[in-house]
């Protein structure tokens, strides 16, 4: 079976890795939100429906960084087995998706900018139909990951 044998869950880390990049998002729609109530060419009692979607945007960020995040990360497994590989998601519509090892065309690591601050990773893979994302994963365990694609995949 080989050391990926069992199910394998997400760096801790990237449960606030989710959140700030969910901060990011939303500091972004209340700068526009304050662009658009500058300049808007809309009459000033007509504005609040901008001030509405900025709230209803923020209300749900805040129910995504809280509730939603941390059930993604809880509800998320991902196994490598010597033909396969598996991933394991949800909790009330559970998704399990199989990718025979001998159909993936490339493996690859990337880091961005909010995943270079906490030093973690993602790593995807490609058959012909669709691509993975795994991840952030620790840099050990994405080389791991890469490695064992690497040498399981014709």
């Amino acid at each position: 079976m080989g050391p990926y044998a069992a199910a394998r869950q997400l760096d801790r880390r990237s449960v606030l890795f989710w959140q700030v990049e969910n901060v990011v998002g939303i500091v972004m729609v209340i700068v526009l939100t304050a662009v658009l109530s500058q300049f808007s060419l809309l009459p000033p009692e007509s504005r609040r429906w901008i001030y509405f979607l900025a709230a209803a945007a923020l209300a749900f960020a805040l129910f995504d960084a809280f509730v939603l995040i941390p059930l993604r990360y809880r509800y998320f497994r991902y196994t490598l087995t010597a033909d396969c590989f598996i991933v394991e998601r949800g909790r009330l519509w559970k998704r399990r998706q199989v990718y025979p090892l001998s159909r993936i065309l490339y493996c690859e690591t990337r880091q961005g900018p909010i995943l270079r601050w906490f030093n973690l990773f993602t790593v995807r893979t490609a058959t012909i139909v669709e691509s993975r994302s795994i991840g952030p994963l620790s840099q050990a365990e994405a080389n791991r990951f890469e490695q064992f694609i690497r040498e399981h995949s014709p």
